[in-house]
């Protein structure tokens, strides 16, 4: 096993409220939005982050900044936005999944140029991490160019896709925007549900291969729920199975402890490379499991509540696979 990674993840994209309907079926708010999740999740792995988005100067924007800075994440950007923070309304189907209605008109963390964001860049950058609502077509232009001066910079990319249909009026603009960043990156997860409106197979397996191709190199990581996840690289193709838990919650905020998971553990067994490098399978292996592990703690609990190091590693000792 190589060194330990010394460097810093930059996570752009959004934070912010899950208004979540309860049994009463009034909605009450939890801080959320999939990069959020995505940075604490990170920072409760031991990896030091920053969040390049701007937060608003709203009660929730504070509430948000707060939050980050109590779990550790640097937040890059000093000022705070006038524009509100974005919400969205969530309800919980009978299998414990969520479903989304989303308020992204005019939002704070959309509010920041290509310039900004480049101006704001940490010095000692090794990933930068983005995906979900920050991916919609007013915003692909933006990603591009920061994709394209990662790459110049030799800064390893993850995009987590994790499509909303409801955050575009433009269905096939947005999928499109989407497969654009594709072959940009160097990690992307994607669920089956993810996969499933760009109409590529009506297996996920065979869709993720057809995405990988698009790729043409890197890692693609397919989550399938319980069904454990699969790993696609120049090496082949790993799967793990997913755990098993007493009790399903929810499954808010899965994919995201899922992704930082798989992050912090490449990063702490100094595998993560730029695509063009190769990367031990047994280093995957073992980010793969440890990932599916995670997003196991993850859904025994309410909403995002991403995992520590030591919470995942006691899990799996005491989990029979």
């Amino acid at each position: 096993m190589t060194s330990v990674w010394q460097g810093r993840v930059g996570v752009l994209g959004e934070a912010l409220i899950d208004l979540i309907a309860g049994p009463d079926g009034a909605y009450r708010p939890h801080l959320g939005g999939s990069p959020y999740n995505v940075a604490i999740g990170l920072a409760r792995q031991g990896m030091r982050v920053s969040y390049l988005s701007p937060l608003s100067d709203d009660v929730f924007g504070e509430r948000l900044r707060e939050s980050l800075h109590t779990e550790g994440v640097e937040i890059s950007t000093s000022r705070s936005s006038p524009r509100p923070t974005s919400l969205a309304l969530v309800t919980i189907k009978k299998e414990s999944t969520p479903a989304y209605h989303l308020y992204r008109e005019g939002i704070a963390d959309k509010d920041i140029s290509f310039e900004e964001i480049r101006s704001n860049l940490p010095d000692d950058l090794t990933v930068f991490h983005t995906g979900s609502l920050a991916i919609t077509p007013s915003q692909i232009p933006k990603i591009q160019e920061l994709f394209s001066l990662m790459r110049k910079r030799g800064v390893v990319i993850s995009l987590d896709i994790n499509i909303r249909l409801r955050a575009s009026i433009d269905t096939e603009a947005y999928l499109n925007g989407v497969r654009s960043l594709l072959p940009m990156a160097d990690i992307v997860k994607v669920s089956d549900e993810d996969l499933e409106p760009f109409g590529l197979a009506t297996e996920p397996r065979e869709a993720a291969v057809k995405t990988y191709q698009i790729m043409q190199s890197g890692i693609l990581v397919l989550t399938l729920g319980k069904g454990g996840a699969l790993l696609y690289s120049a090496s082949g193709i790993l799967e793990k199975a997913g755990y098993e838990v007493a009790r399903v919650e929810d499954t808010i905020g899965a994919g995201d402890t899922f992704h930082a998971a798989l992050l912090s553990s490449l990063m702490r067994s100094g595998a993560i490379a730029p695509r063009h490098r190769d990367i031990d399978t047994r280093d995957l292996g073992r980010a793969l499991e440890f990932a599916c592990a995670a997003a196991a703690i993850n859904v025994s609990r309410t909403g995002c509540s991403p995992p520590t190091r030591a919470e995942v590693e006691e899990f799996m000792k005491r989990s029979v696979r």
